[in-house]
């Protein structure tokens, strides 16, 4: 069930990041790369608060949204955002698609196992 949870979060986060992305980079022409980081971390904190409230709300009721939490959170959060902009980088470089959202959702893809199991077994644990 925490899974689940955590897939949904993920993908309103992904949604988040895969609109951030396309407005800026296929509509407005700006770098792909800075603009990922940037929706990146948007995505991140608002996936922090929502798993703090929703996908971990078992262990985190009794625990206000802790500034300490959401850097632990985001440490993991910048780890699977290396492993977003590799793929991000490697995909635009090695097949060009367009539109190049493509090589964002495949980077956004590749980030999430990383995200969940430092979300389970480092920020959220009991």
């Amino acid at each position: 069930m925490k899974f689940s949870k955590f897939i949904i979060v993920g993908i309103l986060g992904a949604i988040t990041n895969v609109i951030i992305f396309y407005a800026f980079v296929d509509i407005l022409g700006y770098k792909p790369l800075l603009v990922s980081a940037i929706g990146f971390l948007l995505a991140s904190f608002q996936n922090y608060i929502l798993n703090h409230n929703w996908t971990f709300n078992h262990i985190t009721k009794d625990r206000s949204i802790a500034t300490n939490d959401y850097l632990k959170y985001l440490g993991i959060a910048l780890i699977a955002l290396s492993v977003n902009l590799f793929v991000l980088q490697y995909i635009l470089i090695e097949y060009q698609p367009e539109p190049k959202v493509i090589g964002q959702c495949i980077g956004i893809v590749a980030g999430t196992l990383i995200n969940y199991y430092g979300a389970k077994l480092w920020v959220f644990r009991a």
